[in-house]
């Protein structure tokens, strides 16, 4: 096992070693008993027991035990003495622990404390851990503290819900989880739990939550192959599959996974799938290739809302090859990140709209989080899907008052009936938007708001400057019912400013539905000789190009069918706007 010296016995017999044999009539087989040298062992009476004054070890094929020779012994009374028991002598042995293909009772959190080196290993399809009771316990069925070196592999966990009372606020649910599955927690005396696999495990009827991982320092977290579900949920608190936390060494990768809710069409009925906060600080987070279906949550009560819900501090993070099927809120939040991030190749489908995007992420601006950097973040080639006609694609906010969203790209996604595909708002320096595609596009496509707006208190940013756009293709809805809609729209703000640096709109192909507009510079002082508008190819629109701030240097575009004005700048009259056909525009 990883890391782990070798067993503190010899796992298989030695001729020489005096024995003797024992049959468990329970499991049908015939054990043979291995003399060990040792005083004061821990003898439990069933694999490592004393006799004329000698220790003796079971020995199985590959240093297993059977958790079944426990039921033998009268010293065990129930399931959860087994498992004690058993767990702790897998441990003490550097074993694998082999459950059988049955329903293990356990009505209370079964806790292990400083143990290393063992397997938990389970028949995938009928090894059971679950409560035979309609009375809640808290916390989780197994609880692992300051433990390491451990897999646990092929056990159904049943979470219970559809026995368990709805919990509320009466129980003091924002600090008290309720028959979870597995935890595993460090303390901070030590380096906490690490190394730590959990694989091809099933999760279902979710109650709190399924996993949670805490102040796990080093090491590697692995969670593989691995089936969660739940129910459609009346509860209002605590509601997450997956929760890894405060682990910012450690190496996270969830991979292969399903998060697979039930079919539901009210947005706050869906749990969240995974998250996760203070991680990958010297670590890394990985999250590919898993399936998530009807997952994500609205506003209503005290949970996280998103189908992968990174909020503060997940830093050097790739999410990538994931299927979001059904989603009913957003599908990836990152809030506060610091720094490294990589959202590609992922399947977005949306089925109810939710009012943050279905990729949202902001610096953090309230003045304790003191977030002083944000960057360094790439989100490409994905597909974002919607089943309706009002969902925001992906929002980036800079909003912390101590640093500038620095370094980002957006490229080469995809967007299929959307109201809004990219929108970024506050504080951004050097964002580069490029070969994205939106089809059906029912608002505005890319959408700069030059203002900064912190708990609905509206302030000057700290910079919007470098903003690149360009190659993108976007293809408004050809139902006339959608009139407003726009290719690029940027807002600025009146009065004296000076955070607004370069924007260049440059080779973009925008097809409208003969209602909406091509290219909107607007209002705002903070505008004027800022923006560049060139080489754009901008057909069946109103208006192509509506300018509505001063010496806007417009050049080499191609405008096709406007209805109404090519190229409208009366809002601004008098001034210097360079456009015309001296400056190669062909409109036609």
């Amino acid at each position: 096992m990883t890391n782990c010296n070798s067993q503190k016995f010899p796992s298989t017999c030695n001729p020489a070693d005096y024995g003797f044999n024992k049959f468990f009539p329970h499991t049908g087989e015939d054990v043979y008993y291995q003399k060990i040298p040792g005083t004061n062992l821990p003898e439990d009476g069933v694999v490592l027991i004393q006799k004329d004054g000698e220790y003796y070890k079971a020995i199985l094929h590959e240093n297993t035990i059977n958790i079944e020779w426990y039921r033998c012994n009268e010293r065990y009374a129930n399931d959860e003495d087994i498992i004690l028991a058993a767990v702790k002598m897998a441990a003490y042995l550097g074993a694998t622990l082999r459950f059988a293909a049955r329903e293990y009772i356990v009505n209370k959190q079964l806790s292990f404390q400083n143990l290393s080196c063992f397997k938990l290993l389970g028949d995938k399809q009928h090894t059971i851990i679950k409560s035979s009771t309609k009375e809640r316990f808290e916390s989780f069925y197994f609880s692992f503290t300051d433990c390491n070196n451990i897999i646990i592999e092929g056990f159904k966990f049943d979470l219970n819900k559809r026995n368990l009372p709805t919990y509320s606020s009466f129980d003091d649910a924002l600090s008290k989880e309720f028959n979870g599955g597995i935890l595993i927690k460090g303390t901070y005396e030590v380096n906490g739990s690490h190394n730590i696999e959990i694989t091809n495990c099933h999760f279902y009827d979710l109650y709190n939550r399924a996993i949670r991982f805490y102040n796990c320092e080093q090491g590697h977290i692995i969670v593989n192959n691995n089936l969660f579900e739940s129910s459609v949920q009346e509860q209002i608190y605590v509601m997450e599959h997956l929760v890894i936390s405060q682990s910012h060494n450690a190496n996270v990768i969830v991979e292969n996974n399903i998060f697979r809710n039930a079919e539901n069409h009210d947005s706050s009925k869906s749990p969240c799938g995974i998250y996760g906060f203070d991680l990958g600080y010297y670590g890394s987070v990985l999250i590919n290739n898993n399936y998530f279906e009807y997952c994500g949550r609205d506003n209503t009560g005290h949970h996280r809302l998103y189908a992968i819900d990174f909020y503060d501090n997940v830093n050097n993070f790739v999410i990538s090859n994931n299927t979001f099927r059904n989603t009913t809120w957003g599908a990836i939040r990152f809030d506060r990140t610091r720094k490294n991030g990589i959202i590609n190749s992922n399947i977005i489908h949306q089925l109810i709209s939710d009012d943050g995007g279905m990729i949202n992420a902001s610096s953090r601006g309230a003045a304790e989080f003191s977030q002083t950097e944000f960057r360094n973040i790439a989100i490409s080639n994905n597909i974002l899907e919607s089943s309706g006609a009002t969902s925001y694609g992906i929002i980036l906010q800079g909003l912390s008052p101590y640093c500038n969203s620095e370094n980002i790209e957006i490229s080469g996604n995809k967007f299929y009936n959307l109201k809004s595909c990219i929108t970024l708002h506050g504080d951004m320096d050097v964002v580069s938007i490029n070969n994205n595609q939106a089809f059906n596009l029912t608002a505005i496509g890319i959408y700069i708001q030059g203002r900064k707006i912190v708990n609905t208190v509206e302030s000057e940013p700290r910079k919007i400057a470098k903003i690149y756009i360009n190659n993108n293709n976007f293809s408004g809805n050809l139902n006339p019912d959608f009139k407003g809609v726009v290719g690029v729209q940027i807002d600025g703000l009146n009065g004296t400013h000076t955070f607004m640096g370069r924007v260049w709109i440059n080779d973009n192909f925008i097809t409208n539905n003969n209602y909406g507009y091509g290219i909107i510079v607007n209002t705002g002082d903070s505008l004027n000789n800022i923006v560049t508008v060139t080489n754009n190819l901008i057909e069946n629109v109103e208006r192509g190009l509506y300018i509505r701030a001063k010496k806007v240097f417009i050049k080499d575009n191609l405008i096709y069918n406007a209805s109404i004005g090519a190229i409208n700048d009366l809002d601004v009259p008098g001034q210097t706007i360079y456009h015309e056909n001296f400056n190669n525009n062909v409109l036609i």
